[in-house]
């Protein structure tokens, strides 16, 4: 009788340590629901843009040679800018380089929100003007907005600099210009413009009137800024496959370096 009495009361405690233990696991379920989010949030006021469609006509297609080793090529894949050491960045890939976007923006926790009425993401280039250190490409944005056709006109410049390549991209009418990147792993913030470390999967405001010379740097050994400097700017790497540069204006300009190899 008394072995039998025993178990029971190991039963007992068995049954108690397992509602302990669901307990235990119910109260840290309901933390981590109300703990994650704060931790692992995204949401930093940068809207989403998908870019569209992108046609380069063939007479605008090919290399123009800047100088020093700095090249531009347009394809209807997209545009690539490279120095002698190799490629620096690239547009997304069959998309468009720059979507346009009509809108405004706001405040919340102390940085700003992007308020998106509409955009235009589809690009078509029609026409190149190839200068010594200087390549033009010229065309139009263009989406259905509230059922009608709505375009402006748009106007990628690549001009050799001293520190490498600075690329403007005009959209008259466009209360923001985004350009679209394809992702590039490695892609780490240059203080005090961005934070000093791997930037992926998150979106960053760039610090205000922070200078536009050195942003951020890439795996590919480039070094990046974002303009203009006056302007309220942000990077998301939230997309999966491109980077994605907000620029509150109607010209996004980005000055792109590369960094030697050693030896």
């Amino acid at each position: 009788m008394r072995q039998w009495g025993v178990r029971g009361r190991g039963r007992d405690v068995s049954r108690s340590m397992v509602a302990l233990v669901v307990s235990v696991a119910a109260a840290l379920a309901l933390g981590l629901a109300t703990w994650l989010p704060g931790v692992l949030r995204t949401d930093i006021g940068l809207v989403p843009v998908p870019p569209g469609l992108l046609t380069v006509d063939e007479g605008t297609r090919g290399i123009a040679t800047l100088g020093r080793g700095y090249t531009v090529a347009a394809y209807q894949s997209g545009f690539r800018v490279s120095a002698a050491s190799g490629p620096l960045v690239d547009t997304i890939t069959r998309g468009s380089p720059v979507s346009a976007v009509l809108g405004d923006l706001g405040e919340r926790d102390d940085h700003p929100i992007e308020h998106v009425e509409a955009t235009l993401n589809h690009v078509l280039i029609d026409d190149v003007r190839i200068e010594p250190g200087r390549a033009a490409y010229s065309g139009e944005v263009y989406d259905v907005v509230d059922g009608q056709r709505r375009s402006m006109p748009l106007r990628i410049v690549f001009l050799l600099t001293t520190a490498g390549v600075h690329v403007t991209a005009h959209i008259q009418g466009a209360d923001a210009v985004i350009v679209h990147l394809d992702a590039i792993p490695g892609t780490t913030g240059i203080d005090p413009v961005l934070p000093d470390h791997n930037l992926r999967t998150r979106g960053w405001w760039v610090v205000p009137r922070a200078g536009e010379q050195r942003a951020f740097t890439t795996a590919r050994e480039a070094v990046v800024g974002i303009g203009p400097a006056v302007q309220t700017r942000g990077l998301d790497l939230r997309p999966d496959g491109r980077l994605d540069v907000h620029v509150w204006s109607n010209r996004a300009t980005l000055t792109l370096s590369g960094v030697p190899r050693p030896g």
